[in-house]
């Protein structure tokens, strides 16, 4: 059995070197052959027996011990071992039986201090550190556990899992430091295989340890240049961490190895976008169409091209036709809303808006498009973006762009104190944003401010306009697989 990447190990039986009379000697070489093979009722009886001649002989104690573990006679076991440790004090096996007996009870303390006993005698015993090990993880004890390991990886520095094991206690134990010293001295030791290194990168991905994750499937893509899945899983991660350019050239190196992979075509679609190279994107999903064209994420991937080059009634065939395969997506119709939106069509984009938020009601982006496109609808009534923005930051309560529509509908509507608030608290967290220095210059003059007022407009003039869509296509935390 394998647990946190150590074995569950048994003993195994050792030849006595006692003097036995040559039939007692007989019968334990047949009980040591009949536990070696696995017939471990056969070996009981003959032990039993031998034992009847030589009951001083502890190696006999413990090789009945062990069978009768092997029958799951574990209350016997303990007997036997413990009649094995009487005998020999300062052997560690009995007490290694003893672990392993209180383990297979699931008795976790008990098997614990057995170990520790059988470890003072013999701390190089491979196994017992092995088992020593998996139940101080399983206690929860990642400090000790970690020490273990240590020893073990000094016993056997060939073993990839127990290392891989040792970084996942150091980070269970907080010792963030020491986990990644560790991750450099496997990888610069050269011992582990693709698979491992990409475990490896899952277990840290597991832990949140995404920076380190990517320095193994770096090592992993380089080592194993020509494995698309190193590459594969590099760059999606790249691809979440916002590093689109380097996610490009590992999906594409991907893509180019495993030419029939979705993952790996469509990964490198999303990273050309979010890349905004939407020329390069649509190109490459033409080619590609062939493949994956009946592929949800496909027609969403070539919809969202055909949007950011403003190729409005080809996104618009593409969102239709994907709300009709799955009216279940609030963000296809979140996107077939802001096509609308963007062809004129607001009614349309509306009822689209409508229904994402119906879809998906904790999902702020939501409200604010729909507030925004309301206050532009209907500008003389405010009530109702004011309602749906404040909706949305009663779900993300650090919205700046809520917080930026909410504060010009104050302005709108003569709010001018509640304006005034909620552009400083945005200003304060996005000190770029010059649609705020703008709002609040306004706000500033309409209070007569006016050197205030001047400040706020030299600011904007100093930053360039960022201009976006009317629609966020990806949404927060990114794309919503249709």
């Amino acid at each position: 059995m394998r647990r946190n990447g150590i074995k569950y190990l048994v003993l195994c039986p050792l030849l006595t070197g006692a003097m036995l009379s040559q039939s007692t000697d007989v019968l334990v070489r047949r009980a040591q052959e009949d536990l070696q093979a696995g017939r471990n009722s056969q070996a009981k009886e003959e032990l039993a027996r031998a034992l009847d001649s030589h009951p001083a002989n502890w190696t006999l104690w413990c090789d009945l011990g062990l069978a009768r573990i092997r029958l799951g006679e574990s209350e016997t076991a303990i007997q036997a071992f413990k009649r094995a440790g009487r005998l020999a004090p300062h052997e560690a096996r009995p007490y290694f039986g003893l672990g392993l007996s209180y383990m297979n009870r699931g008795e976790i303390q008990s098997a614990l201090q057995a170990y520790s006993d059988g470890l003072a005698r013999n701390p190089n015993d491979v196994p017992a550190n092995q088992n020593y090990a998996l139940l101080l993880l399983q206690k929860g004890d990642f400090p000790n556990a970690v020490e273990t390991l240590k020893r073990l990886k000094t016993l056997q520095p060939d073993n990839v899992a127990t290392r891989v094991t040792l970084i996942d206690a150091c980070l269970r134990a907080g010792l963030k430091n020491e986990g990644k010293n560790e991750i450099v001295q496997l990888l610069d030791a050269h011992r582990a295989n693709m698979q491992e290194e990409l475990s490896l990168a899952t277990l840290l991905l597991r832990h949140r340890e995404s920076a380190a994750a990517v320095e193994v499937l770096r090592n992993a893509a380089t080592t194993w240049p020509d494995a698309a899945k190193p590459h594969g899983l590099l760059g999606l991660l790249l691809l979440q961490a916002g590093q689109y350019e380097a996610a490009v050239a590992e999906l594409g190196r991907a893509a180019q190895l495993d030419a029939d992979s979705a993952e790996y075509a469509l990964g490198l679609g999303e990273a050309l976008l979010r890349w905004r190279h939407d020329p390069v994107a649509l190109q490459f999903l033409l080619a590609v169409q062939s493949k994956f064209g009946t592929v949800p994420l496909y027609k969403f991937e070539l919809g969202l091209a055909y949007f950011y080059l403003t190729r409005y009634p080809l996104a618009q065939q593409e969102f239709e036709n994907l709300a009709r395969e799955r009216p279940d997506s609030s963000r296809v119709q979140y996107l077939l809303g802001g096509t609308y939106q963007a062809m004129g069509k607001t009614d349309q984009a509306e009822e689209c808006y409508r229904k994402a938020v119906a879809l998906k009601p904790d999902e702020g982006s939501y409200y604010i498009t729909l507030a925004s496109l309301r206050k532009k609808v209907n500008p003389a009534d405010l009530s109702e973006p004011v309602r749906l923005v404040q909706k949305a930051l009663a779900l993300n309560p650090e919205d700046q762009e809520g917080k930026l529509l909410l504060a010009t509908c104050f302005l709108a509507q003569g709010k001018l104190t509640d304006a005034q608030t909620l552009l400083e608290a945005v200003i304060a967290r996005s000190p770029d944003s010059r649609a705020a220095h703008v709002a609040l210059a306004r706000v500033y003059l309409r209070q007569k401010r006016m050197e205030d007022a001047q400040q706020q407009e030299a600011i904007a003039a100093k930053l360039e306009a960022n201009e976006q869509n009317e629609v966020s296509p990806w949404g927060p935390g990114g794309v919503e697989r249709p």
